[in-house]
C-alpha cells in the first residue's frame, strides 16, 4: 500500500468497517485490515488511524499482540490517532466478559497511552479515557449514519414503523416483550417496514410473514435514505447509555424519523432525553405522549452538530495539531 495515511481496522464486515469506510476517501486514509500475521514493515506517512474494538480483534475482545504491533508501527508515520468504538465489556460473574474486563481495560488502556489523539462516541467512554490520560488531544462525536445524511428532512411523512439494522438487531425490537411491537403497531395503525438481511428461517420469520410485515431485504444506502424520508418511526431495543454508538439511532435521527427506544432503565445519556430525542418504549406512542414530527425534529437536532463532516474536521484538525 503506497498510501501516505492508513485507517486500520479489523478484519470482516460490520459497523466499524462501515464507519471506517465513510470516513477514508475525505481523509485519504484508505482501509487496511489489521491481523497478528500483517505484514506492516514497509508502511510509513503523515498519519495512522487505528479503529479500535477488541472484539473486532479477537474473538473475545483481548487481542493481546495488538498493543506491540502498533507500538512499533506507530514511529513509522508522524501522527498516530485512536477512534475508540469500544473499550470493554462488563457483565455478571458467569459470563466470560467479567472475567475478561480488566485485560481489555489495561489493552485499552496501552493503547491510549500510545497515541497522538483519540475521538470516541459515548460520553462515559471519554471519562474513562481522560482518567488515564488527560493531556491527549480528544473529541467526543456520537456516530453518524451510514445511510445518508438527506438534504431535507421536511418530507410527507407516513403511518409506517421501520425496523432497520441487522438480522439481530432487528429480532431484539420484534421480541421484546413478547412482540409487543406488533401490538403496538395494530393500536395505532401502523405499517412495519423490515429493512435489512433476511431473517433466519424460524417461528421469527414465521410471524413476520403472519403479521404482514412487509419484507424489504437488504438494501442499498440510498434506498434506505428513501424509506426512512418516509416513516413517522423506527424501532431500536438499545441502552439508553450506549444509544451514541448505535448507527441505527444515528440513521433514524439523520432522517428525522423518531425512534422508540426500547429499553429496561431510561436517562439522560449524551445529551438524549426521553420523550424529547426519542419515544420512551411503545407506551409513549400509545399515550400519545410523543408527536413523532416534533421527535424526529429533536432527534435530528441532536445529530446535526456530530455530522460526517464533523467527524472528518475533528479527525484533520487533531492530525494537524499533533505535527506541528
Amino acid at each position: 500500500m503506497n498510501a501516505t495515511s492508513i485507517s486500520l481496522i479489523p478484519p470482516g464486515t460490520g459497523g466499524v468497517r462501515d464507519y471506517a469506510t465513510v470516513l477514508g476517501n475525505p481523509l485519504h486514509a484508505p482501509l487496511m485490515e489489521l491481523t497478528r500475521n500483517t505484514d506492516t514493515a514497509s508502511l510509513k506517512g503523515e498519519f495512522l488511524l487505528l479503529h479500535f474494538s477488541g472484539y473486532g480483534f479477537q474473538k473475545r475482545g483481548i487481542p493481546l499482540w495488538l498493543v506491540k504491533k502498533i507500538d512499533g508501527l506507530r514511529t513509522q508515520f508522524k501522527a498516530f490517532g485512536i477512534v475508540f468504538h469500544e473499550l470493554f465489556a462488563t457483565g455478571p460473574p458467569w459470563g466470560s466478559a467479567f472475567w475478561l474486563s480488566g485485560c481489555q481495560q489495561r489493552i485499552a488502556r496501552d493503547l491510549l497511552l500510545l497515541s497522538d489523539f483519540w475521538l470516541t462516541n459515548r460520553e462515559e467512554s471519554a471519562r474513562w479515557l481522560l482518567e488515564r490520560s488527560q493531556a491527549t488531544p480528544h473529541r467526543v462525536l456520537p456516530v453518524f449514519s451510514n445511510v445518508g445524511e438527506p438534504a431535507s428532512i421536511e418530507t410527507e411523512r407516513q403511518r409506517k414503523l421501520v425496523v432497520f439494522g441487522s438480522a439481530g438487531i432487528r429480532a431484539q425490537s420484534y421480541e421484546w416483550s413478547d412482540g409487543e411491537l406488533f401490538r403496538c403497531a395494530k393500536r395505532n395503525g401502523l405499517e412495519i417496514h423490515d429493512i435489512g438481511p433476511a431473517m433466519p428461517e424460524g417461528p421469527l420469520s414465521q410471524r413476520l410473514v403472519q403479521e404482514g410485515v412487509i419484507a424489504h431485504g437488504k438494501l442499498s444506502a440510498e434506498q434506505v435514505s428513501l424509506a426512512l424520508s418516509s416513516a413517522d418511526y423506527g424501532a431500536l431495543a438499545y441502552p439508553p447509555d450506549y444509544v451514541s454508538k448505535s448507527s441505527i439511532f444515528a440513521a433514524y435521527s439523520s432522517h428525522a424519523v423518531c425512534p422508540i427506544l426500547l429499553s429496561d432503565e431510561y436517562g439522560v445519556h449524551d445529551g438524549l432525553t426521553p420523550n424529547v430525542h426519542y419515544a420512551r418504549g411503545f407506551d409513549a406512542v400509545d399515550r400519545s405522549a410523543v408527536d413523532p414530527r416534533v421527535i424526529g425534529h429533536e432527534a435530528h437536532k441532536w445529530y446535526e452538530p456530530h455530522r460526517i463532516d464533523a467527524h472528518v474536521a475533528a479527525l484533520r484538525t487533531m492530525t494537524t495539531e499533533v505535527q506541528r
